[in-house]
């Protein structure tokens, strides 16, 4: 792994871009994504490279899938922001991991509440080409969650998010209005396990949440959840 980003290092110190595809294309998955990482840490630590670093991964984005491998990198808005350039390439939102995850599913469930990521993603359904980040929104992992169901079901946030967030994210819950039963079931047995002992009220926002994405009165989902 480390000759891999040496080479890297070494290919961007001598602005070499066609030869640094070709020797990523040319990477195993977890190659290619210790390559992603180390672009996105280089371009945090340089706030004059950060645009030139950007359209680097990019450029790698457009020639190569997104490796599973990466699909758990981008956990944040920061990163999500940074990697947006390149991933309208290869449908990259609908790349999963081993356990089903899309880079979505990891982003909903360990993305900060005063750093979410809602209403960005939302202006990127309006004003960009991106059909695969629609199919990503309604992606089943093997837990039967889509990414906004782990949100409601795993994210630790349980404070009521802002105006502008809460509004994209129901738009968001728009996209993804068809749940199977099995969908449900884990939804609502996820949610129980969050709540663990403690017992949910209707003011919850995860009760909340979960009541509009399900588009059930909040009684009986709280009838659900204490059973």
């Amino acid at each position: 792994m480390q000759s891999a980003i040496e080479q890297l290092n070494s290919r961007l110190q001598h602005h070499q871009l066609k030869e640094l595809i070709a020797d990523y294309q040319s990477l195993s998955g977890v190659l290619q994504a210790a390559q992603l990482q180390h672009i996105y840490q280089l371009a945090c630590s340089s706030e004059v490279k950060y645009l030139f670093l950007q359209n680097v991964a990019a450029h790698l984005l457009e020639a190569s899938p997104l490796p599973s491998e990466a699909v758990a990198l981008i956990d944040d808005i920061d990163k999500l922001s940074f990697f947006t350039p390149g991933l309208k390439f290869q449908n990259a939102f609908c790349v999963t991991d081993n356990q089903g995850n899309t880079l979505l599913h990891h982003l909903f469930t360990q993305c900060q509440a005063d750093n979410l990521p809602f209403n960005y993603l939302r202006s990127l359904m309006l004003f960009e080409s991106n059909e695969s980040l629609g199919i990503a929104l309604k992606t089943l992992n093997k837990q039967q969650l889509t990414p906004i169901g782990c949100f409601i079901a795993q994210n630790s946030t349980t404070q009521m998010l802002a105006k502008h967030e809460f509004s994209a994210l129901l738009a968001m819950m728009e996209v993804d209005q068809s749940h199977s039963p099995s969908a449900v079931s884990a939804l609502i047995n996820t949610l129980k396990q969050f709540y663990g002992a403690n017992q949910p009220t209707n003011s919850d926002s995860k009760v909340l949440l979960c009541a509009a994405y399900l588009q059930v009165p909040t009684a009986q989902l709280l009838n659900a959840l204490n059973q």
